[in-house]
């Protein structure tokens, strides 16, 4: 062979053994390269893979002294007190004046009776059976078994609450946010939120009041019955906004899976009746607030019947002042005439006359529309306050007897069924989706194909 034929082949040969070589490391930069990207996208901050946890907002009842640690319980560790956080504590009271002394004073100004004014809008809201004075939500991620305030994940949970803190004021503009606190000290990190809820531009007593259903209508939530009423909707709109924290840490969040397997089916009616419980509590306090609007326009409404009142009185007055010799006429004049008689003394009378009556039968005739309407709104008005109270005290009788089931139960268990059914519900509504269906059907699809 050749010299140059032969350089020529060994040539060909060193050019297709490296070309080989180049195509099995490109391979393998291939695959490390998807791994890198699979890896990546099951992790977020904490640099881990993506773990699963279970998400809980709950409503507690409000102990600011437990909250900033006046008071110190007995599960309270105080050895890691320090580790607490606490984004803002003004006093309830001070709360209060900031809110609704402006609205007060104004609300004060415009009543005409001494019955109607408010000396104290804290000890109205205190004794009121329709609003509280404030309302507070529990939140934490995962449980004391996978998510202990002790160790590494207990500090992956503050980073997650702290995050999910630092946006709550922002998205909820119209729940006033006046206690906060990230406890460390307990078994599992969880953060206690107080607010007071207010409503703007009341068309009804103070222009700035008290109003959770309001204030959570004012953020768009809408309640469409018992089962998805206003804070329902808001409860699980920020469950979906602390998801997504989550997430950005590698976490995300799962619903306890079918609750119902694991109970008897003893505890499973136990779990009917304490949501039953819950639905005529509401809905009794939905009834109570339309009631108390009712009494209010009642009130108005003497008012206004009482401002007519004084109308009437104030045209008999007025008219009274049409007696006299002035609205009379005169006996003629010696040596005048009939002619001149009428056209200077009787004509100018009687067109004076005229001009009054006029008047006052326009206002005869507006006064009665008014009275007649006030009466008609006042007996409608009186109707629907009886109705209310009708079904308030059937709801209060069935709200007795199902609170026997509530106090045989225990608080704590019945909280614990509650936010289980609340879970699975809203686990039921998610796979009901055609999206997510669709997307599993999807995903099946491309492991078939990949096998």
């Amino acid at each position: 062979m050749p010299s140059a034929e032969r350089n020529g082949l060994l040539m060909r040969s060193v050019k297709s053994a490296f070309a080989l070589l180049l195509t099995k490391v490109t391979k393998e930069e291939q695959v490390a390269r998807f791994t890198r990207k699979k890896t990546t996208a099951s992790c977020g901050k904490n640099g881990g893979e993506s773990i699963d946890r279970t998400v809980s907002i709950t409503l507690g009842k409000g102990c600011l002294t437990h909250n900033d640690r006046s008071f110190i319980a007995e599960n309270v560790d105080g050895n890691r007190s320090h580790l607490n956080v606490t984004y803002c504590n003004v006093p309830l009271k001070e709360t209060y004046h900031k809110l609704f002394d402006e609205a007060l004073e104004k609300y004060n100004a415009k009543q005409k009776r001494a019955d109607r004014r408010i000396p104290d809008y804290y000890e109205k809201i205190r004794l009121s059976k329709q609003e509280k004075l404030f309302h507070e939500v529990i939140v934490q991620v995962g449980n004391f078994a996978d998510m202990s305030a002790v160790g590494e994940n207990g500090e992956l949970a503050k980073r997650i609450l702290d995050e999910y803190m630092q946006g709550f004021i922002e998205r909820n503009h119209t729940l006033h946010v006046f206690s906060a606190h990230l406890h460390m000290d307990e078994a599992t990190p969880h953060l206690h939120i107080d607010f007071v809820p207010i409503v703007t531009n009341s068309k009804r007593g103070l222009e700035t009041r008290v109003s959770l259903k309001q204030a959570l209508l004012t953020l768009g939530f809408e309640g469409e019955g018992r089962d998805n009423t206003e804070g329902t909707q808001w409860t699980e709109s920020e469950k979906e906004h602390l998801a997504e924290v989550m997430a950005r840490y590698g976490v995300r969040r799962i619903d306890v899976d079918k609750p119902h397997e694991h109970l008897s089916v003893l505890n499973y009616k136990k779990q009917e009746r304490t949501r039953e419980v819950e639905e005529l509590t509401e809905q009794a306090q939905v009834l109570q607030e339309s009631n108390d609007s009712m009494r209010e326009s009642l009130e108005d409404l003497k008012d206004e019947l009482s401002e007519l009142s004084e109308d009437k009185d104030n045209i008999h007055l007025e008219m009274s002042k049409y007696v006299g010799e002035e609205w009379e006429l005169p006996e003629p004049p010696p040596l005048m005439g009939a002619k001149t008689y009428r056209t200077k003394i009787a004509q100018p009378l009687i067109a004076k006359l005229k001009d009054v009556i006029r008047k006052l039968i326009v206002n005869v005739v507006e006064i009665s529309k008014m009275w007649k309407q006030a009466l008609n709104e006042k007996s409608r008005f009186a109707g629907r306050c009886r109705d209310l109270e009708r079904e308030n005290d059937s709801l209060r009788k069935d709200a007795k007897k199902f609170g026997i089931v509530r106090d045989k139960l225990g608080e704590d268990e019945v909280q614990s069924i509650l936010q289980k059914a609340e879970e699975e519900r809203l686990a039921k509504e998610i796979m009901k989706q055609p999206s997510l269906a669709g997307g599993k059907t999807q995903v099946r699809s491309k492991t078939r194909g990949n096998r």
